[in-house]
Parts: C-alpha cells; structure tokens; sequence
C-alpha cells in the first residue's frame, strides 16, 4: 500500500524556506558585496515542481525511487563518464519535490561518528548492538571518517563549496555526568584495542579525549561539562547538495519526475514495472533510495519480512537559532556539538545554528513517549513539549547564553522521519531473491556521514557487479542478515531507560 499522497502539509525546514542572503567582505573601510550565497530554495532556479506535470516515459534504463540526498547522489555517481549509466536513461522518480523529506529537515551535519559508537557495533544484537567483529567495527567507523574526506573532494572539485555552505572543521561530543565521562573513557580503550590490532593500525587517528572538567567547560563552554572528546567534522546546506548534485546528474542526462509517488512495483521480464500516480515506467533496474518510506513500496504480504520489517520510521526535532551577541562574532561556536542526553549544533557559515534532538533524550526528558517518535510517517506537527524543552536549552546549557533581543534564540522549528535499523546498519545492494531490484536504506539517523560513499559504492556495484571493498562489508543485504536481526533481535527500543550515550543513533533528521 503506497503511503502517498500523504494527508498532512509537511512542516517547511529552514533549509527549504526561501533564503536569500548576500555575503561581504571588509575592503578597506567598506564592504563589498561578495556574492549570493542562497538563491531562493522555492525560487525560479530550484527543482521545485520540476517535471511535475510532464508525462513520464514509458521506459528507462534504470529508475531511481527517491531524490534525497541519497537518490540524488547516486545519480550524480551513476552519469559519470566511467559508470554504467553514463549514456543511458536515468530516471529519479520522486513523490513530492526535491529533498523533500529527510535530506532536506537533517542537521547537515557531516559528523563521523567517534570512538564512543564502537561499543554498540560490537554488542550482540540480542542487546541492541550491531553484532559485528572488532574489525568490522573499526571498518564502520573508518568509513564515515572517509565519507567526509570523500564529501570534502566531490564538493571541492564540482566547485560546489560555497553554493552547499560547505564546512569542515572538528566536533566536541560533550559530556555533562560520571556516567558519561566513564562511558567514553571506556569505549576509547576498547576501540583503540582494536584499532591497534586491525588492519588500519598503521592509519592516524584523529579522535582525542579530555577528562579534565576544567578544561572541558572552558572549551566548550557548556556550563556543566565534565570531559569531551574531539575529532574531525563538516557540515553542509543539506537541500542545496542535494539539489546541486542532481542538476549536474541532469546535465549528463539524467531525468528528475517529482510529484510521482510510486504506488507499485511488479516484475517484467526482466526487470521491473513501477506504477505511479501519473502512469507506468518499465525498468531493467529499479533502485529504492526511499528510507523511512520504503515499507509502502511492498505488498501488506511482505511487511512482516526482509527489509520492511528491518526498518522502523521514527520522527525527530531539529531547529535554528539565532544566537546572541555573547556567540557571534569572534565569539562564534566554531566547532559542531553533540552534548550528552541533550542535543547536537552546527554552526553554519550563512545561516545561524541548527540544532536536532535525539529520540533517546527525548523519551529520557519524558518529553515524548515511544509511540510519539517511533512508527510515525507524519512530519506535519511538532510536539509541543518538545519545542518548550529545545527553546529554552541554549540557555540552561550554555554558559553566558542570554537571549536579549527579539529574534535570538530559536526561529523555525520543524520534524523530519529516519529510518531505524534493526541491526543499527544501513542496508545497501541488491535486495534477495527481486533480481534488479537494489536499495540503500536504513541510515539510522546517521545517513549525511554515511550516503556518499554509499552511492559511490552502489554505483560501483551497478557498473562492475562487485561490492566495493571500500564499504564495509556488513552493510550488505543478505537474507541471513535479515534473518539474523530477527531471529537474536529483540525490542530494543523498549527497556527501562535507554542508555546516557547511544551514539550510532546520533541525532538528526535523516542523519544529522
């Protein structure tokens, strides 16, 4: 049963508003305007309503379910001069416009995930984890540190820097109880263990810890902390990449259908037949770069099985703020955040800070039960204790941190739905026994750290027919995977409390 068209009007991010703002640069005694650095998000040169009335073709070589970020960069990755749909029909169908969804409510956040997330891909599923090996684990971790490598190429060389506001820079990971500051020391001796006995001993590592709680509060200024870790991180306009990469995908060819939701999928030949709400388009591959929504595209028959039953939609809170004269100028927070059983910061270049809550701080606050975060597919409303809790944090957490004027603290705030995973993984490939029928889902709100090298990957896969080496390996789909999760699996998102630090979910929208 497709899930779209959906009932509800959709809460508008800050990212997809209409911003318009012009950049100077001190000349002397005077300004001069430098350049634009947002075209309007709705104006005459976004996808917005692109090919919304125009009739689908009857055929293609390839389909991509999707235009997010993922979809979008995978067909950036696929009309490359050495991919396999260079020259050939690349359609994205998308149900509504161009990130839509997820990749245009997320933080934009580029946050590799630290040390402290190795602990949770190490542990049994039975107990929540990933159930990985040590060098799996380590594996995992390297690759988002690669993502933002690789993140930091694509958008350099496409000459994208400033149309994305892109950032690159480091992250504090906060902590603010013993518990927490015990948690992290711990996982940093469990990791660097295995670090040191995998194959990347040899590699830097770039993640550090600080216990001294004097020295935590004066660097990062939250009144309370007690340590904090810090290592690389980056930080993107997450609508406009998705956006850029997509127009240089249509200039090799590719073709975007937004307001085409994808109401069926049925086996031709071949390949594959896709029903829309505006008529039917057949396929020799079809990829799912639907996430949370990726349940709607299989029959009722198969949602208690193979990866609809692996995925879970949940909802999240993200906001911007103004911040006061005490945080800007040379008082800046220039550094991204994510502070303990709280939320994470980015600051961006142009537009003030955003910031996201995560889902266990949320049920942890009792701002909101299980049931109001996850199996939710409505990003219409927000919950308005959470937006009570996340207005005034600025200010209970930071120190100095005193709204004055009208206009600081928190402007627009709205919600976006991620995809959990069973297993904490993405799942990426071709799905078991629907040949030509690929997905990369999953991302566990973690997806801006994870998709690029994902779809670089899957990109690979489609041309060459081989896995890429660069991914690790346990983010393929395979029916024992599936299998697996289910069977040692159990209510993970249950329990008592949640644990203080459950960093593989970091918070986000869609990835942070």
């Amino acid at each position: 049963m497709s899930l779209f068209p959906q009932n509800f009007a959709s809460t508008v991010s800050h990212w997809q508003a209409s911003v318009s703002s012009v950049v100077s640069y001190l000349s002397g005694t005077s300004f001069v305007s430098a350049r634009r650095a947002h075209e309007q998000n709705r104006g005459p040169s976004s996808l917005y309503g692109h090919n919304a009335t125009e009739p689908l073709p009857s055929h293609a070589d390839y389909i991509i379910i999707g235009a997010g970020i993922c979809g979008a960069s995978l067909a950036y990755h696929l009309t490359r001069a050495d991919a396999v749909g260079h020259g050939r029909r690349v359609v994205v169908l998308e149900a509504k416009d161009v990130a839509s969804g997820a990749s245009g409510r997320n933080g934009g956040h580029i946050g590799p995930a630290s040390f402290l997330s190795f602990p949770s891909l190490i542990r049994p599923i039975s107990q929540g984890g990933a159930g990985v090996s040590l060098e799996e684990g380590v594996k995992i971790l390297e690759n988002e540190r690669e993502t933002l490598a690789y993140a930091a190429e694509v958008i350099t060389q496409e000459g994208l820097v400033d149309k994305v506001d892109f950032w690159k820079g480091y992250k504090y990971e906060v902590f603010t109880s013993p518990e927490g500051a015990q948690s992290s020391s711990s996982a940093y001796e469990t990791y660097l263990q295995a670090r040191y006995q995998s194959s990347l001993k040899e590699e830097p590592y770039e993640w550090a810890l600080c216990t001294d709680p004097l020295e935590a509060a004066q660097k990062t200024r939250v009144s309370n902390a007690i340590a904090y870790n810090r290592g690389p991180a980056g930080s993107v306009h997450p609508h406009k990449l998705t956006t850029e990469l997509l127009k240089i995908a249509m200039r090799s060819g590719a073709e975007l259908y937004s307001w085409a939701p994808v109401k069926n999928l049925s086996r031709f030949g071949e390949g594959w037949e896709v029903e829309t709400s505006r008529g039917m388009i057949k396929a020799g591959v079809v990829v799912l770069c639907t996430n949370a929504y990726t349940g709607g595209l299989f029959p009722e028959s198969e949602r208690g099985m193979g990866i609809s039953a692996h995925l879970t939609p949940y909802r999240g809170h993200c906001a911007n703020y103004t911040p006061p004269l005490s945080y800007s100028g040379p008082k800046s927070l220039d550094h991204s955040y994510v502070v303990e059983n709280g939320m994470y910061i980015v600051s961006t270049p142009h537009s003030g800070i955003v910031a996201g809550t995560w889902a266990a701080a949320t049920i942890n606050h009792g701002l909101a039960t299980r049931d109001e975060i996850y199996g939710i597919l409505d990003d219409s409303t927000v919950l308005p204790s959470v937006e009570k809790w996340m207005k005034g944090w600025f200010e209970r957490t930071f120190e100095g941190w005193n709204e004055n004027g009208r206009g600081e603290g928190m402007g627009r705030l709205w919600t976006g739905i991620m995809a959990y995973s069973y297993d904490l993984l993405p799942l990426v490939g071709p799905i078991p026994n629907k040949p030509n029928l690929f997905a990369a889902v999953g991302f566990h709100g973690h997806g801006m750290a994870r998709i690029l090298t994902i779809t670089r990957g899957l990109s690979q896969l489609l041309s060459t027919g081989k896995w890429d080496e660069r991914l690790p390996t346990s983010f393929q789909i395979t029916e024992m995977r599936l299998s697996r999760a289910k069977e040692e699996g159990k209510e993970v998102m249950g329990g008592e409390k949640w644990e203080i630090v459950r960093p593989v979910e970091e918070p986000g929208v869609g990835g942070e």
